[in-house]
């Protein structure tokens, strides 16, 4: 464990040698997706001294969460505590969208602006980018095949996986977030991915600028898939492959699938489908990593709450061993959490 007193001379690489994961101090209240959300770590070190280990981003304004009766989640930052109930009259007419409906009303330019502009502005994607090589690190060192299921509009998996995979799928249930990957990879995206490959690259401790990064990670990337993980099979279609690229594959290596599972769903029945669904797609000996936040009935960008199941842990042991994936450490399981934001991965057992 890094001590307070040593932190500033451990070096990034250190850190990532010991798969990433680093415990440090801070009980901040943050919001993620519209879901409350607690930054947790253990050692009494100050978001003063990680920031210039880390980030090349300032941190945060303190943000405080509030919970109404009805289970909605508001958000209100230090600087503006007093306009509180000017902005609770403004969320109050944010159209509330079932989990289905992300197919036709998700907008990925909005989510892009929201929550993945920079670091700084979204606590939960530090969290899971941060424990992200913790994870990764635990996996065989060479790849031979990746699917990002339910990718949304995001690439900051590929782009950590780079150095390890052969072949890289990516894939989303709504055919807005499918454009939005086939145009990073042909380089012709609108959003700026610099900050993300920033903030990654200094977790990695790599010397690689953000341009580089994304171009091993474009060279990877085989197909956009379409998918449906309430439906059989999971693939529905092709929505983009490489030249060359051949016959998708039935089963990957490795199966992610972050902020995905319980948002595709309201209901625990949906949430085992959902699981069932990915882990159909993982051969045997190999490996599903999941994140997403526990305890979360809704979430909001762009003027829409889009409902979700409550997820619990129980939950996810459950469908786990329903599905033939491991659930003890002994047996490749391994579960980080920071209170309600999570990170697992499980190996399929044969």
């Amino acid at each position: 464990m890094v001590r307070k007193r040593a932190i500033s001379q451990i070096s990034n690489r250190a850190l990532v040698s010991r798969g990433g994961v680093f415990l440090a101090a801070q009980r901040v209240r943050v919001l993620h997706c519209g879901v409350r959300v607690r930054r947790v770590h253990e050692e009494p070190v100050s978001p003063v001294q990680l920031r210039p280990l880390f980030s090349p981003f300032p941190y945060p304004s303190l943000v405080i969460t509030h919970k109404n009766p009805s289970g909605s989640t508001r958000k209100v930052t230090s600087d503006s505590y007093q306009k509180k109930e000017k902005c609770t009259k403004k969320e109050e007419k944010e159209e509330i969208c079932a989990a289905e409906e992300h197919r036709d009303k998700f907008n990925p330019d909005a989510y892009l602006e929201s929550f993945y502009k920079s670091a700084s502005e979204d606590t939960a994607m530090q969290v899971v980018l941060f424990f992200l090589p913790g994870i990764l690190y635990r996996l065989p060192s060479e790849l031979d095949s990746v699917l990002d299921l339910g990718a949304g509009p995001t690439v900051y998996l590929p782009i950590a996986l780079r150095d390890r995979a052969k072949s890289i799928y990516t894939s989303d249930y709504a055919p807005a977030n499918r454009e939005k990957l086939q145009s990073w990879i042909e380089n012709r995206s609108t959003f700026n991915w610099e900050n993300v490959c920033k903030w990654i690259g200094n977790i990695e401790a790599t010397m690689e600028s953000p341009q580089e990064m994304q171009e091993k990670a474009r060279r990877l990337l085989k197909a956009v898939l379409e998918v449906d993980v309430h439906a059989a099979p999971v693939v529905r279609g092709v929505h983009w492959k490489v030249d060359g690229c051949g016959e998708i594959p039935r089963k990957f290596q490795v199966v992610s699938t972050v902020f995905c599972l319980e948002y595709s769903c309201e209901t625990l029945q949906g949430y085992f489908q959902a699981v069932k669904g990915a882990c159909s797609l993982i051969e045997d000996g190999g490996y599903l990593i999941q994140g997403g936040v526990l305890d979360a009935t809704t979430y909001n960008f762009d003027g829409k709450t889009f409902r979700c199941h409550c997820l619990k842990q129980n939950h996810i042991i459950e469908a786990l061993k329903k599905n033939g994936m491991a659930s003890a450490a002994s047996d490749g399981y391994k579960f980080i959490t920071h209170d309600d934001i999570f990170l697992l991965i499980s190996k399929k057992l044969k």
